[in-house]
């Protein structure tokens, strides 16, 4: 004789059946599509767009309680990385605004070329859109048809969003974390 006991539902999970705690209800919804983001190959002129970009969220980051940003340094650079291809970037465009970056550059000195991500950064508007995963596709394919066989991503900012980023290459696009990144202020 089958007897089927009830299991007696827990105030702690809502009455869950598996017993499990309810999920919270997420405050921020997630704007899916930008196609009315333009993303680009950066050229020679726009380093100094670049460098301001770069400039505006530098505060934020970690490195700001130690390090100051260079704008005229950061712009000088670029317009030597990007009028020699050292550095690609990717930018994306709202008209003739800067939203958004995503640049690589390509090391080849110990082994076959692998790429290194360097700055990855989305406006706060457009953080909960499809637009930095269009960055990193991106960045990824340009990546591979250089002949990169691997593609680093040293997440090292400190900023909140650096976590977003964490979650969306290992989780979206397969990326295992290797070694970790140490800071010692001098």
């Amino acid at each position: 004789m089958d007897t089927a006991v009830a299991e007696r539902p827990s105030p702690l999970t809502d009455g869950s059946p598996t017993n499990t705690p309810p999920k919270a209800p997420t405050t921020k919804t997630r704007r899916t599509a930008t196609p009315h983001i333009e993303l680009r190959l950066a050229t020679f002129e726009d380093a100094p767009k670049i460098a301001q970009f770069l400039g505006d969220f530098f505060h934020l980051s970690a490195w700001a309680n130690c390090l100051e940003y260079h704008q005229h340094k950061a712009q000088i650079y670029l317009a030597r990385a990007l009028a020699n291809n050292f550095v690609v970037y990717v930018i994306a465009l709202d008209q003739d605004e800067i939203v958004g970056v995503c640049s690589y550059h390509v090391f080849d000195v110990f082994t076959n070329a692998m790429a290194v991500m360097d700055e990855t950064y989305v406006v706060k508007r457009l953080q909960r859109t499809d637009l930095g995963r269009r960055l990193v596709e991106m960045v990824l394919a340009l990546a591979k048809g250089d002949g990169c066989a691997v593609m680093n991503f040293p997440i090292c900012s400190g900023m909140p969003e650096q976590n977003s980023l964490m979650n969306m290459v290992g989780r979206h696009f397969g990326a295992d974390p290797v070694g970790m990144i140490f800071r010692k202020v001098l």
